[in-house]
C-alpha cells in the first residue's frame, strides 16, 4: 500500500492545479488518471478547439484580404492539417505539464480509480491511503433519447474534433458556448450551419444585447438560427450532420463514492464552501460539483482545495468568475450585467463603447462588437462587463482585476493605457462611465 498526503482523483485542469498547489505546500501528493494528463480541455475541449478556431479566423480574413491590400486567389483549407495541428498543439502542452508534475515530484498513476472507504482508494491491483482526496473527475456531453451518437453523422463536442471531411450542411442542437464556437468554425469554411436554441436567445446566460448581437452576426454570416423552439423533432433533421451540444453531466459514477460516504445529489457532488463533501477528508472540485463547468474555475478550486485539505480555511469566492465564448467574434463577460446588478438593488450606470471607435479596431478590420461597463451610481464601484469583439476573451481579465481590487470607474479611466490597442476601449469606457457617476 501506498501512503500520501493528498489523492486527487482526475488529472484535468482542477487535478493538476490541486497536485501542484499541494506540492508547493510540501505535501505528498498523487494524481490518478483513467485517461490522459490534462483531462477533457487539454485533449478534447478548450486547446484543440481553439486551434480549430485559429484556422477558421484565419482562413476568414484571407477570404477578405484584398481589404487590406493583399491578394490571396484560390486560396484553400485542408481539414487533415487543421487536426494535425491541434494534436500537436495538444501534445506539447501535455508534454509540458507532464514534465512539471514530475518536477515537483508528483506521483502520476494511470487507471481507473474508485474507494474502498473514505480513507483507500484502489486503481487496478494497487491499494491507495491518503489523509485527504480530491474528486476532480470532470464531465462527459450530454445526449439526447432520440439521437444516438455514433461519431459518423450524429457527434458530441469531442467525437466532432475527429470527423473526416468537412460536411456540406450541420445542425448544431445547443447554442451555448460550444454550439456557437462551432458554429464559427464550420460557418468560415463555408458549411451551412443551422444552430437551434431551445430557449429564447443563444447564448441564454449572457446578456441580452450580446446575445442579440451576436445572433445578427451569425445570421449574416448565414448561419440559420432558431430560438425558442422545444418542440423540435430531431428525427426530421436532413443535414448531412448533427452535433449535440446541449451541456455536460457530472462523472460521477463507477468510483465508489457511496463506499466513502460521498452523497450524489441532482447528479453532481455536494460541497460546501470549502470545498468539502459530507465526508470529511473528501474534497470536490470543477465539472463534477456543477458550479460552473469552466477549467479557470476547476483551477481556482483546486488550488483552494488542496490548501483546504491541508489543514487550511479558505472559502471559495464565485464574485469574480469570467465567462468566454471563442467564437467568430468573441464573448466575454465578468461580474454583474444591468439586470443583475438592478435585481441585486444597486442604483447604477453603465455605458456603451463601440469597437468601431477605436484605432485599433478599424486598422485590424475588427470593427464589429461593443463594450459594456457597469458601475454602482452611489459609490463608483466597477460592477461588472459585458464585450463582444475580437479580444474579449483577453480584454475581460482587465475588468475581473478592477472588481477585484475593488476600484472605482474613475481609477480605471485614470489608467492611461497605450494607443493604439483594444486595451483602451476599456478606459474609453471607463470615462464615459465616470462623468455619469459623479
Amino acid at each position: 500500500m501506498e501512503d500520501f498526503d493528498i489523492c486527487i482523483i482526475g488529472a484535468g485542469p482542477g487535478g493538476t492545479a490541486a497536485a501542484v498547489e499541494a506540492s508547493s505546500l510540501g505535501a505528498r501528493v498523487a494524481v490518478i488518471e483513467k485517461d490522459e494528463v490534462g483531462g477533457i480541455c487539454l485533449n478534447k475541449g478548450c486547446i484543440p478547439t481553439k486551434a480549430f478556431l485559429k484556422s477558421a479566423l484565419l482562413y476568414e480574413e484571407l477570404k477578405r484580404s484584398d481589404e487590406f491590400g493583399i491578394s490571396c486567389k484560390d486560396i484553400s483549407y485542408d481539414l487533415s492539417h487543421i487536426k494535425r495541428r491541434a494534436k500537436e498543439v495538444v501534445n506539447v502542452l501535455k508534454g509540458q505539464l507532464g514534465s512539471s508534475l514530475k518536477a515537483r515530484k508528483i506521483d502520476f498513476i494511470k487507471g481507473k480509480a474508485a474507494f474502498v472507504d473514505n480513507k483507500h482508494i484502489v486503481v487496478g491491483e494497487k491499494k491507495i491511503n491518503a489523509r485527504s482526496f480530491i474528486v476532480a473527475t470532470g464531465s462527459s456531453p450530454k445526449g439526447l433519447d432520440s439521437l444516438a451518437v455514433d461519431n459518423k453523422r450524429i457527434f458530441c463536442s469531442e467525437g466532432i474534433l475527429e470527423i473526416e471531411k468537412m460536411p456540406k450542411d450541420i445542425t448544431i442542437i445547443g447554442a451555448g458556448a460550444i454550439g456557437c464556437e462551432f458554429a464559427s468554425f464550420f460557418s468560415a469554411f463555408g458549411v451551412k450551419v443551422t444552430l437551434v436554441e431551445m430557449l429564447e436567445s443563444i447564448l441564454p446566460n449572457e446578456d441580452r444585447d450580446i446575445s442579440s448581437r451576436l445572433e445578427g452576426i451569425f445570421k449574416k454570416k448565414g448561419i440559420e438560427v432558431l430560438t425558442g423552439d422545444s418542440s423540435l423533432n430531431t428525427r426530421t433533421i436532413k443535414s448531412e450532420v448533427i452535433l449535440i451540444s446541449v451541456g455536460r453531466s457530472a462523472n460521477v459514477k463507477d468510483i465508489g463514492l457511496e463506499n466513502a460516504g460521498v452523497i450524489v445529489k441532482d447528479g453532481r457532488l455536494s460541497v460546501n464552501e470549502y470545498l468539502e463533501t459530507d465526508s470529511p477528508g473528501i474534497f470536490a472540485i470543477g465539472d463534477c460539483i456543477g458550479k460552473y463547468n469552466l477549467a479557470h474555475m476547476a483551477s481556482a478550486q483546486g488550488r483552494v482545495a488542496a490548501r483546504n485539505a491541508l489543514g487550511g480555511k479558505t472559502a471559495m469566492d464565485y464574485t469574480i468568475v469570467p465567462m468566454c465564448v471563442y467564437s467568430i467574434p468573441e464573448v466575454a463577460s465578468v461580474g454583474l450585467n444591468a439586470i443583475e446588478a438592478e435585481n441585486k438593488g444597486y442604483e447604477l450606470r453603465s455605458s456603451r463603447l463601440h469597437f468601431a471607435g477605436l484605432g485599433r479596431a478599424q486598422t485590424e478590420g475588427a470593427a464589429e462588437g461593443f463594450i459594456k461597463l457597469v458601475a454602482d451610481k452611489k459609490s463608483g464601484a466597477v460592477l461588472g462587463a459585458q464585450i463582444l469583439g475580437h479580444y474579449a476573451s483577453e480584454l475581460i481579465g482587465l475588468v475581473s482585476i478592477a472588481i477585484r481590487r475593488r476600484l472605482k470607474i474613475e481609477d480605471v479611466a485614470e489608467i492611461t493605457q497605450a494607443h493604439p490597442t483594444f486595451c483602451e476601449g476599456i478606459q474609453e469606457a471607463a470615462l464615459n462611465l465616470s462623468r455619469q457617476v459623479r
